[in-house]
């Protein structure tokens, strides 16, 4: 194992990409932080050395235990439903931003669900998660191009729908939500709002 390589440095850096990479995938944040943690313990027994490089597998990982997550979820869900056992549905917030912030994360969190489920996909491993096009191809099974144009065409879906509050998300005073303030690697105006 590599002295300097630091595990819990490791997980506390990349953990809120994760979990809001897995959020995008599964019902609950409890359910997308149990994921990231299933894979993490995954990536720690398969490279012990902690190899930075291996990074990709760790999103893809995360990928695998969500949607296996999320079709256990489906078959309970309509297991249950037969059962007459009432399912209490969650809502709750991709994002976890201070109170003051909440509306502007609530508008950013609308215009991603009103993505496709591919589009999200791209946009949040991208950008949160700050994988390249290669490595997203290499996760999804997918093209390099189709991965870039599923990019390009969320960003010009996000640009339309943001557009009537372009000017008031802009011009805030306050600050993004903690969440995007963390993990973005642009102010929201600049390549979303632009």
């Amino acid at each position: 194992m590599d002295p300097a390589f630091d595990w819990k440095r490791t997980f506390d850096q990349l953990a809120p990409q994760l979990v809001l990479y897995a959020r995008q995938l599964v019902q609950t944040k409890a359910d997308a932080e149990d994921v990231v943690q299933m894979a993490f313990v995954r990536w720690w027994r398969r490279f012990p050395e902690g190899d930075p490089q291996h990074i990709p597998l760790l999103y893809a990982a995360v990928r695998t235990i969500a949607l296996d997550q999320r079709r256990s979820d489906n078959r309970r869900v309509s297991r249950e439903a037969k059962s007459d056992i009432a399912i209490a549905g969650e809502n709750a917030p991709s994002f976890d931003p201070r109170p003051e912030q909440r509306e502007t994360a609530e508008i950013i969190e609308n215009a991603l669900q009103d993505l496709s489920k591919e589009q999200r996909e791209v946009v949040t491993l991208h950008l949160w998660g700050g994988l390249t096009f290669k490595e997203i191809a290499a996760i999804s099974g997918e093209s390099i191009n189709t991965i870039a144009g599923r990019y390009r065409y969320a960003l010009n879906n996000l640009q339309k729908k943001l557009a009537p509050v372009r000017d008031e998300l802009v011009t805030s005073d306050e600050p993004p939500p903690v969440a995007l303030d963390n993990v973005l690697p642009f102010s929201p105006a600049t390549e979303v709002l632009s």
